[in-house]
């Protein structure tokens, strides 16, 4: 059994939390490697549409919000987020 993350030092924090997230990498990058190459692409095809959207929407040099509430505008990125997170489709 592991150290409590309490009784940790500050280098052995970082290193822990650096592990977590790599498994988490890890483990969102098999989920994603399930997926058949249609349906990947569907899902970075909808990526790529919910970032020009938004871009437009939220941006007055680029449109501005035309008829989208600020709510709908929060949702899309609310769910743009959530969709990046468990298919490591951020940078």
């Amino acid at each position: 059994m592991g150290k409590k993350l309490e009784n940790m030092t500050q280098d052995e924090r970082i290193a822990h939390w650096e592990n977590v997230r790599e498994k988490e990498r890890i483990n969102r990058r098999n989920r994603i490697a399930k997926l058949s190459m249609e349906q990947r692409a569907a899902v970075i095809d909808i990526n790529k549409l919910l970032d020009k959207v938004l871009d437009i929407a939220l941006y007055p040099d680029m449109g501005g919000i035309r008829m989208v509430s600020a709510y709908d505008l929060q949702e899309l990125s609310d769910a743009m987020d959530k969709l990046q997170w468990q298919f490591n489709l951020r940078d």
